[in-house]
């Protein structure tokens, strides 16, 4: 690490500091100590930040999309799932091949479909049909993107309140210390790139250090969640899995940020960049961690 980097990283430390502070008891509150529909508020205020982040980088590309249409369609999702998991929280934490979970099509035989329709309906109104393909994908694979993998939240918060509550916080210390041991590790000891033409910041033994915070962490804090069983090593075990696909999130977010030519999503965060660039290692674990509750 050269001495530019090193006097950039301390210079940024103590607002990255600041930042996470806020960030960290905002969570903490939302999922401890204040209701379900005060998560449910947090949680879609954050996916609507997050979705105005991605779509107005897009636009730096040149991708004419649909702004404040697709915002609304997301909190609509968002919304909607919401109300499914919390207050009729049964219906949602079953595997999908059971009778409890067939409540939960209307997503894809209602919502997605009906989506679809309203954005070609929004692009007949422009008058410029330039790139209309172009921006109708992206509008909906940023739905999908955010909207839809961050959603997994809710169900995994609609387990019993108690266990909802300890396993969303299990799920956001383990993938979030991936990312600080990514930092601290790539930062003291990262020598070789892991995808320069992606991120020429992001090292492998960052991406290694990653995965060992996050198994660590996991195996630690394991015993303390009640729906999850087994010994330190399976913890551990669980925490690489997650730790290694936080990566994978964020390089996924990176590679978006590199094809938009910006370095942060925004600047709404000092020293931590926006909203996306929190949450973009949850979007994969998220749905994954969701997953294994319910089949592993």
């Amino acid at each position: 690490m050269n001495e530019v980097a090193t006097l950039t990283t301390m210079h940024d430390l103590p607002q990255r500091l600041a930042s996470s502070a806020a960030v960290i008891t905002l969570i903490v509150c939302t999922i401890f100590w204040w209701p379900l529909w005060a998560f449910a508020l947090v949680l879609m205020g954050f996916i609507a930040v997050a979705l105005y982040e991605f779509f107005t980088m897009v636009r730096h590309r040149g991708i004419l999309v649909h702004r404040p249409l697709t915002i609304a369609l997301g909190l609509a999702f968002t919304a909607l799932v919401a109300w499914r998991s919390l207050v009729e929280p049964g219906y949602v934490a079953a595997p999908l091949l059971s009778e409890e979970a067939t409540v939960i099509n209307w997503a894809w035989d209602i919502f997605w479909p009906a989506t679809i329709v309203i954005i070609f309906f929004r692009q007949f109104l422009r008058q410029n049909t330039f790139e209309a393909l172009s921006g109708m994908a992206t509008t909906l694979f940023g739905l999908a993107y955010i909207a839809v993998l961050l959603s997994y939240l809710f169900y995994i918060r609609a387990f019993k309140t108690h266990e909802g509550a300890w396993l969303v916080f299990f799920l956001i210390l383990v993938t979030k210390m991936g990312d600080v041991g990514a930092f601290l590790v790539g930062k003291l000891w990262g020598r070789r790139v892991l995808m320069p033409r992606i991120s020429p910041r992001k090292t492998v033994e960052g991406f290694l250090g990653a995965m060992g915070f996050s198994g660590l962490t996991a195996a630690a804090v394991h015993p303390m969640v009640g729906h999850l069983h087994g010994s330190p090593l399976y913890g551990f075990f669980l925490g690489l899995g997650l730790g290694f696909f936080g990566q994978v999130g964020d390089l996924a977010e990176s590679l978006i940020k590199r094809d938009c030519q910006v370095k942060d999503s925004s600047a709404l965060l000092p020293g931590l960049g926006g909203v996306l660039d929190v949450v973009d290692s949850l979007v994969f674990t998220t749905p994954l961690f969701y997953g294994f509750l319910i089949y592993g």
